[in-house]
């Protein structure tokens, strides 16, 4: 039998998740109630944030507009261009958040065997990319309209890379690695975006089962990591 990974909604002082996926948009709305003893500058930013990730959550990236983000934060459009000059300076700001969250609560446990910390590493991101899938679907979006943000998402497609590639065969060299990396990495991501992004009617069952398509892809991580060992 199939499990679901739940949710995690965070607790207004919580800043760390309870097993199970990142869902950014209760983060942000968490994050209004720490920032309500802050200046009001502090509060309106992240007032806005917060209404950004939910207009993009509910309706994609490329529906998003400063009226729908100002409408959702109860707000005049001229207190958003105090903060932002365009719609995509709050989502990248949005995204960036992201990565940062993504980092911090993403499983640690170096303890376990390699292969149970890919498989829960792996149960993570695609339970978060399902949690999210609409928000982390608009990034092709954005890259194609701000090369800037193109540029910073695959500096940090890098990075992680970098990371992936500590645990790849040592007697591959360090190019090698990454590049393995970035394909294992690129494999998934356009995977979960053909199940949950831009559904594919032949990939659509799998959007019942994240846990069980979790495991069908650290199995394939781990013929790769294993194959040169």
């Amino acid at each position: 039998m199939t499990h679901s990974n739940p949710a995690v909604h965070p607790s207004p002082d919580q800043d760390q998740p309870l097993p199970g996926a990142l869902d950014m948009v209760a983060v942000l709305n968490a994050r209004l109630l720490r920032v309500r003893g802050r200046p009001k500058r502090a509060r309106t930013r992240a007032r806005i944030l917060a209404a950004t990730a939910e207009e993009i959550a509910v309706a994609g990236y490329p529906a998003l507009t400063v009226e729908r983000i100002c409408a959702r934060a109860g707000m005049a459009r001229g207190t958003f261009y105090l903060y932002f000059s365009h719609r995509s300076d709050a989502a990248i700001a949005v995204y960036r958040l992201f990565w940062a969250t993504m980092r911090r609560w993403r499983p640690r446990q170096l303890a376990v065997h390699l292969a149970e910390r890919v498989h829960m590493t792996n149960a993570f991101y695609v339970a978060t990319y399902a949690r999210n899938q609409r928000l982390l679907g608009g990034q092709i979006a954005l890259a194609s309209e701000r090369p800037d943000f193109a540029l910073v998402r695959d500096t940090i497609n890098h990075r992680w890379a970098q990371v992936i590639a500590r645990i790849l065969p040592v007697s591959l060299d360090e190019d090698a690695r990454v590049l393995r990396a970035r394909a294992l990495a690129g494999m998934v991501d356009e995977l979960l975006r053909d199940i949950y992004s831009q559904p594919s009617p032949t990939l659509s069952p799998w959007r019942e089962q994240p846990m069980e398509l979790a495991h069908h892809i650290s199995e394939i991580w781990l013929a790769v990591i294993q194959r040169d060992a």
